[in-house]
């Protein structure tokens, strides 16, 4: 049974706001906090059997002894500056912007295993300041991390992959802006 979920994050102040999200949808979840390495390798293996683990919008490299341990799977929510295969592309008029793709990723040690989970797509002007951009793709991030939490802290099995592809039809986690 998955009792624990491993948050990382490369911000504390990231922390507290998606673990509560996760415990609305699984009050009887552990969260478990980590900011680098140091940490995630701190765990014990206990916990690591009954644990389920996501990066939240940090670089930060997951070892392959941490993915190895885990009892359940991994997932990373990203943002990638490029626009998946069967998506529209964006409209005429704006061949002056650039597109963001959010992404939740499964986590695995071989590139071919890993699945896309979750995509949200947001197309940025480029006369658009850093600041602002920074903002707008964290909020996408954010809220496609919203529209999964319940996945997340309920369903103990892995996530389906969103681009499959044997399937013509878009899925219900892949949104175009």
């Amino acid at each position: 049974m998955m009792k624990t979920i491993i948050l990382l994050t490369s911000t504390v102040q990231h922390q507290a706001p998606i673990a509560r999200l996760l415990l609305e949808h699984n009050p009887e979840l552990r969260v478990c906090c980590a900011r680098n390495e140091r940490d995630l390798t701190s765990i014990e293996p206990d916990v690591l059997r009954e644990a389920r683990l996501v990066s939240f919008a940090t670089d930060i490299a997951v070892p392959e002894k941490i993915l190895l341990q885990l009892g359940y799977d991994a997932y990373k929510f990203h943002a990638v500056p490029l626009r998946y295969l069967g998506l529209l592309p964006p409209p005429a008029d704006e061949d002056d912007a650039d597109c963001i793709s959010a992404i939740a990723q499964s986590m695995a040690i071989w590139p071919d295993a890993r699945k896309i989970v979750g995509l949200e797509t947001l197309t940025i002007s480029n006369t658009t300041a850093e600041v602002e951009r920074e903002r707008l793709i964290f909020a996408r991030i954010a809220h496609l991390f919203w529209r999964m939490a319940s996945l997340i802290a309920c369903n103990v099995v892995d996530l389906p992959g969103v681009i499959d592809h044997r399937a013509s039809q878009r899925p219900a986690f892949a949104l175009p802006n």
